[in-house]
């Protein structure tokens, strides 16, 4: 054991004290490493103190990342919100034109304009009701503002839902921050309640 901290120590004295400091100051070594670091600092004359703050900043900075990274709804949930609404609320809406249709059949045609328009109006403006749509309700998630987490306007979700006509949008949904190019647009971003 001796000899490998030996050899770090080797290593590490080696290296240029910007190299050194970035090492310092970086999350997920071990001990011992940073031990050895800060010894071969301490030696430059660098002040220890300041190098272990600075690593306790960005640790807790990636810490509050990680945390906001969690609490992102994943893409199948996203999937079968977006299936429910699309889907399950035409469905819905078809019925109700069918009942309207039987029962007054002489608004068939105005009946049937009606519904397709709002199922259109539901389509753009679903997630601006508390950043829920039926689909996101069902499912467990929610729009929400990416910087202040509150529940997405009627504004972001017109402009989030519109950008669903593209067909690239839900590719960008696949990414690490698992952001539709809607949401990119609209500063929104969709995570579990």
């Amino acid at each position: 054991m001796d000899a490998l901290r030996a050899q770090l120590h080797d290593t590490y004295t080696s290296k240029e004290t910007g190299d050194l400091l970035a090492l310092g100051v970086r999350p997920g070594l071990h001990e011992h490493e940073y031990a050895t670091i800060e010894s071969v600092l301490s030696v430059r004359g660098v002040d220890i103190s300041a190098v272990q703050e600075q690593r306790r900043q960005r640790v807790r900075t990636t810490e509050v990342a990680d945390t906001k990274d969690e609490k992102l709804a994943g893409v199948s949930k996203r999937v079968i919100a977006q299936f429910i609404d699309t889907v399950g609320v035409a469905l819905l809406l078809a019925l109700l034109g069918l009942l309207i249709t039987v029962t007054m059949p002489n608004l068939f045609k105005q009946t049937n304009r009606v519904i397709l328009i709002l199922w259109l109006l539901y389509l753009l403006f679903k997630d601006g009701f508390d950043g829920q749509s039926l689909g996101k309700r069902v499912m467990k998630i929610r729009v929400v503002h990416a910087d202040t987490e509150h529940p997405c306007s009627l504004q972001q979700s017109l402009l989030r839902n519109l950008a669903v006509l593209t067909v690239v949008d839900w590719a960008f949904a696949l990414g690490r921050k698992q952001l539709r190019l809607g949401d990119m647009l609209a500063r929104t971003k969709v995570v579990r309640e």
